[in-house]
């Protein structure tokens, strides 16, 4: 059933808005592209699968064409993109946004998107500067039609805006941070540190580089990537086969746009982000690449105490913070101007009771060369050329599988990860010395890589890079069960190709939702109309099935009322979002959890109040579902259509429905 037969309400406010003429009527797209900047008209195809092609005569009119293509049928979302790491939703959206905004501002990254662009390269400024060519004609002659219903016009784009949407990209997967803040204000309490930090028993402990002992990992995660390569070897044709499934929160249009570029040495495919020239995963004519999220030891928290409202002692000296002022302009209401404080170690993004001022270090404090790599990445012909454009690579650091066709695998953790002299910092350090700041990184040919491993598989589903007798560095690591799983499905079959990889990347099963299943199903405790449900579970954790609601449900209420409380508590209970998941961090310590909840509800099943979290799983599942427990199942949940972004508006847009792809002619 596609969207518009599931919510019709969309296909009918479509018509109405063309009707009464608050929405364009829709274009062809042309073939020729006849662009301001392009020294030869640019070719542009759609295949069966409405993926664009690009033909140009040069790199330099591939990525002006792109930016036409990207504005045009994706303006808003790049819009609304940049806005948010430079804090700037509130102009658009109104005052719901401006606890999001303020934050940001702290961050100060324009500034350093502004110290980003002095570090570009020749070839990523003329792809930027191209780039940004097209998207503003695409601005100038179809501005998005969400403008309409916001009754506002588009600001052209600026190539800083394409490195502002780095940092909108590296700040939604660089969070470490909150793992140090968990610490310092719930972990101390030994039995909430045993749920959100310790070693959990009976867990895979799979790294990338194998056999490098056990990682060191700080906090859970609960949303991944997986990608893996392997050799010709296990190939039906005997050639190296590269895969990537990169998930991110689901969205509507989605974060990336698949599109092949060609012009003179450009010859690459993969998914692009709208606002942003070249391709992010992809391949070209020699070599192909995929990426997960690392999550390193990037980012660090540090209390000052303060002498007054400004001054402070860093070892024998005084120190001042530095006062900015932001201006947040607000839609339908006055600019507000709030004064922002940056320290020695960083913007100051809490101030405690007693006066103490947070200070937040990260490596995206600096100029990041990424769009330098990224257009070298593009062109590689090999592994050499492919590890020195990642040598650029700053944020956000990233696990790179690779293949070539010269039947070469490989993988290279790329990024910036920063040393300490006395070893990671857990929780919030002392920001009264510089002692305590990172005082090196840790050098490219000392970062994990891999080429063309004995037994010829690469897999990477953010797990642990390295052990501690490898490379070692402090993450924010996946459990390792994904990791274990791939790797058992690659290693069983010497005859892998598309339709194999496409089963893996689908697979469903979940080791801890079976374990957890039969511990219920021998328990005394468990409710008699659960028995039925449970029965026969082999951890396939389908859409239609309601056995893994039941057990998410039953893992949330047995976790213990102390645990329960402290991971209820706001990250900055004075910082209060208008709805969930509106602030630019967890709305609470219950985010950090992630994929350790079910592990842990089995580590301590039987000290747990089982028979008391029956029940309240029992009334939620009931509240939320029907008094039917069998019919329990995500796809029989309420529907809630996924809408654009605009929905945060609240206004009439909610109910905005466009395809993301006009026909071409």
């Amino acid at each position: 059933m596609n969207t518009a037969e599931r919510w019709p309400q969309f296909s009918w406010f479509r018509i109405l808005y063309r009707a009464l003429g608050m929405l364009p009527p829709e274009q062809p797209f042309p073939s020729q592209l006849t662009l301001e900047g392009l020294s030869s008209s640019a070719k542009i195809t759609f295949d069966n699968h409405q993926v664009p092609k690009i033909e140009a005569l040069s790199a330099t009119d591939a990525y002006l064409a792109q930016g036409y293509l990207h504005g045009r049928l994706r303006g808003f979302q790049m819009d609304f993109y940049r806005r948010m790491p430079a804090g700037e939703l509130s102009e658009l959206l109104g005052p719901d946004t401006v606890p999001y905004d303020l934050f940001m501002r702290r961050l100060n990254l324009r500034h350093w998107a502004e110290e980003s662009r002095k570090a570009w390269s020749e070839e990523a400024r003329q792809a930027v500067m191209a780039y940004t060519t097209g998207v503003n004609q695409a601005f100038a002659e179809h501005p998005a039609p969400e403008y309409r219903f916001l009754k506002l016009k588009p600001r052209p784009w600026d190539p800083l805006d394409t490195l502002l949407l780095t940092y909108f990209l590296s700040w939604s997967l660089n969070s470490i941070w909150t793992s140090k803040w968990a610490y310092d204000q719930v972990g101390q309490n030994p039995e909430v540190y045993a749920w959100l930090f310790d070693r959990i028993a009976d867990t895979p402990d799979i790294t990338i580089i194998p056999n490098t002992g056990i990682p060191m990992s700080w906090g859970g995660i609960g949303i991944g990537s997986n990608n893996w390569v392997v050799s010709g070897r296990h190939t039906r044709s005997g050639r190296p086969l590269l895969a990537n499934d990169p998930h991110l929160m689901p969205q509507l249009p989605s974060i990336w746009f698949p599109v092949q570029l060609q012009g003179s040495h450009l010859n690459v495919q993969g998914v692009s982000l709208p606002g942003a020239p070249g391709v992010i995963i992809g391949q070209n004519s020699h070599i192909a690449w995929g990426v997960t999220n690392v999550e390193p030891d990037c980012q660090d928290l540090f209390r000052i105490a303060m002498e007054d409202h400004t001054s402070y002692q860093l070892d024998n000296e005084q120190a001042t913070l530095q006062i900015r002022q932001e201006v947040i302009r607000v839609r339908g209401q006055r600019d507000q101007v709030v004064p922002m404080e940056d320290s020695h170690a960083g913007p100051i993004i809490h101030q405690e009771a007693d006066g103490s001022r947070i200070a937040l270090h990260w490596t995206g404090f600096g100029p990041v060369t990424t769009l330098n790599a990224l257009t070298k990445l593009n062109r590689a012909q090999n592994w050499e050329d492919f590890r020195d454009a990642l040598k650029e690579w700053t944020i956000p650091a990233q696990n790179f599988v690779y293949a070539d066709a010269d039947g070469h695998i490989g993988y290279q953790l790329a990024g910036v990860v920063p040393l300490h002299a006395g070893g990671p910092h857990l929780g919030v350090a002392n920001g009264n010395t510089r002692s305590t700041l990172a005082s090196e990184k840790l050098p490219f040919d000392n970062l994990p890589h891999l080429f063309d491993p004995e037994d010829g598989i690469i897999v990477t589903a953010n797990n642990a890079a390295a052990g501690a007798e490898g490379h070692p560095f402090l993450a924010r690591n996946s459990l390792g069960y994904r990791a274990r799983r791939i790797r058992d499905l690659l290693a069983s079959s010497g005859q892998h190709d598309i339709a194999s990889f496409a089963a893996i990347q689908t697979d469903v099963l979940s080791e801890p939702l079976r374990r957890l299943a039969q511990l219920l199903l021998v328990d005394g405790d468990t409710p008699e109309d659960w028995r039925p449900i449970l029965k026969g579970f082999d951890g396939q954790a389908r859409v239609e099935s309601p056995v893994p609601t039941l057990l998410y449900l039953f893992a949330q209420a047995a976790v213990p009322t102390t645990v329960e409380n402290a991971l209820n508590r706001p990250l900055f209970p004075a910082v209060k979002g208008t709805a969930p998941g509106t602030l630019p961090f967890p709305d609470n310590f219950w985010g950090l959890m992630g994929e350790r909840l079910m592990p842990l509800v089995i580590q301590h099943f039987q000290s747990l109040n089982r028979l008391e979290a029956c029940q309240r799983a029992t009334d939620r599942g009931r509240a939320a579902f029907g008094p039917n427990l069998g019919r329990m199942d995500l796809g029989a949940g309420s529907p809630n259509p996924v809408v654009s972004s605009v929905h945060a508006s609240q206004s009439g847009a909610t109910y905005f429905w466009r395809e993301t792809h006009p026909r071409t002619r």
